[in-house]
C-alpha cells in the first residue's frame, strides 16, 4: 500500500487549491484501492507524470462534467453549462497547482520529485492505462460542486 506521508500532501493541496481556486469545500472519502478495469469515474481528469529517483507513478484529478463545469463556473466567475477547449485546459491548471503544492512538501521530505507537465483527458467513461504494475489507491472527494476523485499510482 502507498505511505500516508506520501498520499496525505496530495490531498491537502487538492483541498486548498478548490478552496482558494474555486471557493469550494470538499471533503475527502475513504481510500479506496482501484482494480483492474476500473474506468476513471470522471469525464474531465488532469494528469501528472511522478519522476524521482525511486519510483515513478502519476497523480490524477478526475471530475464528472457536471462537478467540473461547477469548478469552472466557481474559479472563471461565469456560468459554464457545457464542456470547451477553454475550460478543458483548467483541469491542467488544477492539476498543476495542486501538484505544485505536493511537490513542495513531499521535497522537504526528501522525496526529490521533479517537474512535470499536466495533460487532459475528457470524455465520458475514459481510461489510462499504465504500462507499470502497483497499487491505483483512489479517494473520492464530496463538495457543493459534486464529487470528484483523486488517484495515485506508484511504481517502485
Amino acid at each position: 500500500m502507498i505511505d500516508t506521508n506520501f498520499i496525505n500532501p496530495f490531498l491537502a493541496a487538492t483541498l486548498h487549491v478548490l478552496k482558494v481556486q474555486a471557493s469550494i469545500e470538499a471533503v475527502p472519502g475513504k481510500v479506496v484501492l482501484k482494480k483492474d478495469g476500473d474506468h476513471l469515474l470522471g469525464d474531465v481528469s488532469g494528469v501528472i507524470g511522478l519522476v524521482c529517483e525511486n519510483f515513478t507513478g502519476s497523480v490524477v484529478i478526475s471530475f464528472p462534467e457536471k462537478t467540473f463545469l461547477n469548478v469552472m463556473s466557481g474559479m472563471l466567475g461565469e456560468e459554464y453549462l457545457e464542456l470547451n477547449k477553454e475550460i478543458l485546459d483548467g483541469a491542467g491548471e488544477i492539476t498543476n497547482m495542486i501538484f505544485g503544492q505536493a511537490k513542495i512538501v513531499l521535497n522537504e521530505k526528501g522525496y526529490g520529485i521533479k517537474t512535470a507537465l499536466p495533460s487532459v483527458i475528457s470524455g465520458k467513461g475514459h481510461t489510462l492505462s499504465s504500462l507499470s504494475k502497483g497499487p491505483i489507491i483512489v479517494v473520492p472527494f464530496t463538495s457543493p460542486a459534486g464529487e470528484f476523485f483523486v488517484e495515485i499510482f506508484l511504481s517502485a
